[in-house]
């Protein structure tokens, strides 16, 4: 009994300095098995990440052979009887799915037993889900998913990329707290520049939204310097760039479908080789380097991939995951927040 407790105490000491990740591995387009040989190849590669990952009772019967030599103190299967579509809607996996992988991924993060929430899944149901089991952040009534875009300089937050898709001028102000605590707390950045994106840069442009979310910020003490558009993603302009969620998510994908189609066209033989010279010129932007938004205004780290993420974005999602989990990040952006 006694070298029981003594064991207890030496592996909980072990796991203070382990960063411990949920995975909701039935979340995504394809079958779970690329997630899966993912999160076991990131297992062997990063030594100091603790594994609990979510699955269907079906799917977990399938990989028993795979699974049942793997180090139990760094990698746990947890089965659930539920899992949530991708064309599920929102509402009904709040009502009748909580007991879903992706529901207790994420609860899993609640109950402070894993530091951060990774998932390919259903990004309203994440929405909706993460609402219920994480309590708002600080003031925030809608959370929003952020990502960094990739840059020649400093890299500018995009936010919001899907979650919120009818965002308020409230949303929109409130959408530039989150960016600019995140950006001083992640990066940093003292005094982010934040813009809004609109179809042009003239006070008179855009809708009434936008125009009122301009108002609301150029009388607020964040740095706000106006409106960007979509020329100014990628060059430095501004750190934290704000849109509505069906915006932003547009404007993420269509740049990242120009990338691949133009990482493929340049991996054709029978093309020439200005296709290579492009493809050395988009290396920045390739989206499977760069794959992973995270939710912000939630008292809790989720992470959202995308949907049809092969291995290598996959593995891009949980090294971000990692990298987010190393810092009070959360504890950071309420001190900010309560700044602004």
């Amino acid at each position: 009994m006694y070298n029981d407790i003594i064991m207890s105490k030496i592996i909980a000491l072990i796991k203070e300095n382990y960063t411990t990740i949920a995975v909701d591995l039935m979340g995504g387009d394809d079958y779970p098995d690329v997630r899966l040989d993912t999160v076991l190849t990131v297992l062997k590669s990063q030594t100091n990440i603790i594994f609990r990952v979510f699955v269907s009772k079906s799917y977990l019967n399938t990989i028993e052979h795979r699974i049942a030599n793997l180090d139990a103190n760094r990698i746990t299967f947890i089965s659930c009887g539920r899992s949530v579509s991708m064309a599920e809607s929102p509402f009904s996996a709040l009502r009748q799915k909580r007991e879903s992988s992706l529901s207790q991924s994420i609860k899993d993060v609640a109950n402070q037993k894993a530091d951060i929430c990774v998932t390919a899944g259903n990004t309203g149901a994440m929405v909706a889900l993460s609402k219920y089991w994480l309590k708002p952040l600080y003031d925030i009534e809608r959370p929003v998913l952020a990502t960094l875009l990739p840059s020649k300089s400093r890299r500018a937050l995009l936010l919001d990329i899907g979650a919120t898709i009818d965002a308020k001028a409230d949303d929109l102000y409130n959408f530039a707290r989150l960016g600019t605590a995140l950006q001083q707390s992640l990066n940093n950045i003292s005094e982010p520049r934040i813009t809004l994106l609109n179809i042009g840069m003239e006070s008179n442009k855009g809708d009434d939204t936008v125009k009122q979310a301009d108002a609301m910020l150029s009388e607020s003490e964040l740095n706000y310097i106006g409106f960007c558009e979509g020329t100014h993603l990628f060059n430095g302009y501004s750190d934290v760039i704000c849109c509505n969620g069906f915006v932003g998510n547009i404007t993420l994908k269509s740049c990242e479908a120009m990338a691949s189609f133009i990482k493929n066209e340049s991996n054709d033989p029978a093309k020439s080789s200005i296709w290579q010279k492009i493809k050395k010129g988009m290396r920045i932007v390739e989206p499977d380097k760069y794959n992973g938004a995270l939710l912000l205004g939630l008292n809790g780290l989720v992470i959202k991939s995308h949907g049809d993420c092969n291995a290598l974005s996959f593995d891009a999602a949980l090294h971000q995951a990692f990298i987010m989990a190393q810092q009070p990040i959360i504890t950071k952006m309420i001190k900010r927040l309560e700044k602004t």
